[in-house]
Formats: structure tokens, C-alpha cells, sequence
């Protein structure tokens, strides 16, 4: 479906870019990168202790199910025993949340998190913290509240790479395909080498046409930041998408936001 909405935007044999900005409202150290970079487009962890502080004009929904590391924890909006481990904290894995986890409960924790993030800001999109939602009924509550909520749901063109179990594929691969949205070419340097990030983003010069969702998780080099396991790679993509040689790449791509795929929808 991509090629056929690139048609209708004119930007049909065009690189196209929707360059994402994962787990705002995570830390500090998150927004004060968001803010810092200056690129539009960004999607905030409701249940964070700093999605408040979040402002800007094409922020979505990261719905999130999962609290995978040590601190800090999240816990869900909602009173769903399925959604929490023992000490109230949401599952620390997917296996643990996809093997406990009741639709009727996941359902209502994603619609307190949707509501609450419109008190905050004024939501465009939707996308899902870990993928959380790939469990096919799951997913499908996902396409349906995204409906409900006139946003537009991250829907990948492929599950190749993604950690979906094979008992999965064949519903959720129906479900995406039937889904009436943009389906966006997945790119993620999240598993890579954080000192090979700078080549992944100038390699992005090389790239064909197409309609592209590339997801980063910058933030800061602070203190708190990097209490985070992950922090080198965090600092990776802040560093390199700060770099002028990654800024002139990108300059190459007509940038998109959410919210004009949404105006478009």
C-alpha cells in the first residue's frame, strides 16, 4: 500500500522518511534529546515518570505493556492483574505478557493510556513499546482503537526480524495485511554496535526509493540517562544524528511526519 500512498502525496519514486524518536517520557535524558535535536516526530510511554514534560507536534501514543528493565519500573494505568508481576509492575518480558495477559484487560489499559496522553498532548499515531502488541489478538485491538481514535497505527511491510513467535505469523500477518494503512519499510540500529551507528545512518545514503519508518532512541549523556543498560546505544544515536554528515543524508529524503500521514488518511 506504501507505493499507492506515495502516489497520492506526489511523492511517488521518492525516498521518504519518517524519522522516529522511541521512549519519550522514559527520562529525562530522553526528552532533553528530543528537544535538543529538533526533529519533529516522537512517541511518549504514558506510564513514564517524565511524559508530562513531553511537547511537541507530531507525538503519538508507545503503548507499553512490558517494564523490561530494573529501574525504572512501570506499572500499568489500570487495575488488569494480568498486566502486572508480582510487585505491580508491568511484565518484564514479552513471553510473560503474551503467556498471561487478557485482551479484555490489555484493551482497557491501552485506552487509559490513549486518554491520558490526550490530557497531555494532542496525539497523531500509535506504535507499541517492545512490539508488545503483535500478539494477534492483541494486534487486533490495536488497529481497532487505532480506528476509534482517528490516529494512524504503525503498521510494518514485513514481520521478518521482529521476534514474532511462528504461531503468530498466520493471523497477524492477515490482520496487517487487511489493515486500510501505510505500511512503512521497519528500519531499527537498536541491536547493532553502538560504535557502528554512525555508519548505519550515513549507509542510509544508499537506500532505494520507498516509504521508510526509521525509529532511534536517543538521549543525553547524563548521569541518569545512563543508568540505563542500554545507554551506549542511546548516546550513539543522539551523537550521530547530531553529526553533519548523517544531517546532510537525511536532507536527501523528503521527511514525513505522522501527522501529515494522518491529514493524507
Amino acid at each position: 500500500m506504501f507505493v499507492e500512498f506515495l502516489e497520492r502525496l506526489g511523492l511517488k519514486g521518492r525516498r521518504v522518511l519518517l524519522l522516529h524518536h522511541d521512549d519519550l517520557g522514559l527520562t529525562h535524558a530522553q526528552n532533553a534529546a528530543f528537544f535538543a535535536l529538533g526533529l519533529p516526530t516522537g512517541s511518549v510511554m504514558v506510564p513514564g515518570a517524565w511524559a508530562s514534560q513531553v511537547r511537541g507536534v507530531d507525538l503519538g501514543v508507545h503503548l507499553t505493556l512490558t517494564s523490561e528493565w530494573a529501574a525504572p519500573r512501570l506499572r500499568p494505568l489500570t487495575g488488569g492483574e494480568s498486566l502486572k508481576d508480582e510487585a505491580g509492575y508491568f511484565p518484564a518480558t514479552l513471553e510473560d505478557l503474551w503467556r498471561r495477559a487478557r485482551a479484555e484487560e490489555v484493551e482497557k489499559e491501552l485506552r487509559a493510556q490513549i486518554e491520558a496522553a490526550k490530557r497531555l498532548f494532542s496525539p497523531t499515531h500509535l506504535d507499541s513499546h517492545q512490539g508488545a502488541v503483535l500478539r494477534p489478538d492483541l494486534a487486533e485491538i490495536y488497529l481497532r482503537l487505532a480506528e476509534a481514535y482517528g490516529l494512524v497505527p504503525l503498521v510494518p511491510d514485513g514481520l521478518g526480524g521482529l521476534g514474532v513467535p511462528e504461531a503468530f505469523l498466520p493471523e497477524l500477518e492477515r490482520l496487517l495485511a487487511e489493515a486500510p494503512y501505510p505500511k512503512v519499510r521497519f528500519l531499527d540500529p537498536y541491536g547493532g554496535p553502538p560504535e557502528e551507528r554512525l555508519g548505519f545512518y550515513l549507509n542510509l545514503a544508499h537506500l532505494p526509493p520507498g516509504l521508510y519508518y526509521l525509529v532511534h532512541h536517543s538521549a543525553l549523556p547524563t548521569p541518569e540517562g545512563r543508568a540505563l543498560p542500554d545507554w551506549p546505544s542511546r548516546e550513539a544515536d543522539y551523537f550521530a544524528l547530531s553529526h553533519p554528515e548523517v544531517r546532510r543524508v537525511l536532507a536527501e529524503f523528503h521527511p514525513l511526519t505522522w501527522k501529515a500521514v494522518r491529514e493524507a488518511l
